[in-house]
């Protein structure tokens, strides 16, 4: 018996090794703009350490990102320096220009969009919160 099951344990290893392994995921990013430079007084998302933001998409410079969240559909983050009125500011200045779409602004929180990605950032006290993701609006 104790033959069978060494023997049964061997072939599912040997079986297990040949197997492909899975392909990692990719962002299904939309249209991205050409952008690889943040905007004067900004920084690029990507060169704040995060590995799925959108290509070219910055903050400004300066920015204390105290939480985060790096996945590869979602990016988050959330800031507690500059304030929230003042990063409001530069993505109303800074978006239209890599191709996003804001399409609501009030009380210095944002929506916009650029093809399937999707972006939000709100203010509350003294943090400030941008999500960005593509994932069919889930």
């Amino acid at each position: 018996m104790l033959r069978r099951l060494f023997a049964a344990a061997c072939c599912v290893a040997v079986v297990g090794c040949g197997a492909v392994p899975p392909e990692p995921t990719q962002p299904a990013l939309g249209p991205s703009a050409v952008a690889t430079a943040a905007p004067e007084g900004g920084v690029l998302l990507s060169s704040l350490g995060y590995s799925f933001a959108p290509v070219g998409f910055s903050v400004p410079e300066g920015a204390v990102i105290t939480e985060r969240v790096d996945q590869n559909n979602t990016v988050v983050a959330v800031l507690t320096a500059p304030s929230g009125v003042e990063v409001a500011s530069y993505l109303r200045e800074t978006l239209p220009d890599q191709g996003w779409e804001i399409t609501a602004d009030d009380n210095d929180s944002l929506l916009f969009e650029r093809g399937q990605e999707y972006g939000a950032f709100t203010v509350t006290g003294e943090y400030a919160a941008l999500s960005l993701r593509w994932d069919a609006r889930s």
